[in-house]
C-alpha cells in the first residue's frame, strides 16, 4: 500500500497578526492550510520538532464556536484551516519539504 505524505499549503496573504507563532520568535502572519491527516496519524517529525503551526491562532478562539477548526477539500485532500505561522517557519518549512507555497490566493470561502 502506497503511504502519501501530504503537506502543509502556506500562503502569502492575506497577512494579519494571527497570534504568536508555535516558534515563540515571531508574531504568526500567513495563513496555512493543515492537511487533515496530520491530526488523525501523526504531525510529520519536523513539523512537530519547529513547533510548526502549534502557536494560538486567534481564528481558532473567536466567534461563535470554541473551536473554529474548518475542514477544506482541496485536490482530493482534505485540509484543516484557521491556523498560520510566522515568514521564517513558512521558509524552513518550504525547505524542510513538510509544507509549499501556494500559487493562488487563500481560499474566500474560509475568509
Amino acid at each position: 500500500m502506497d503511504y502519501k505524505i501530504e503537506k502543509a499549503v502556506v500562503y502569502d496573504g492575506p497577512e494579519d497578526t494571527y497570534g504568536p507563532c508555535g516558534c515563540g520568535m515571531d508574531m504568526a502572519i500567513l495563513p496555512v492550510l493543515l492537511p487533515k491527516i496530520w491530526f488523525e496519524d501523526e504531525f510529520p517529525a519536523r513539523a512537530s520538532d519547529h513547533e510548526f503551526c502549534r502557536g494560538l491562532d486567534c481564528r481558532r478562539i473567536v466567534g461563535m464556536s470554541c473551536n473554529n477548526i474548518f475542514e477544506h477539500e482541496m485536490g482530493g485532500v482534505t485540509y484543516l484551516a484557521n491556523f498560520s505561522c510566522c515568514r521564517d517557519c513558512a521558509d524552513r518549512a518550504i525547505v524542510e519539504q513538510y509544507a509549499v507555497r501556494s500559487e493562488k490566493g487563500y481560499p474566500m470561502v474560509l475568509r
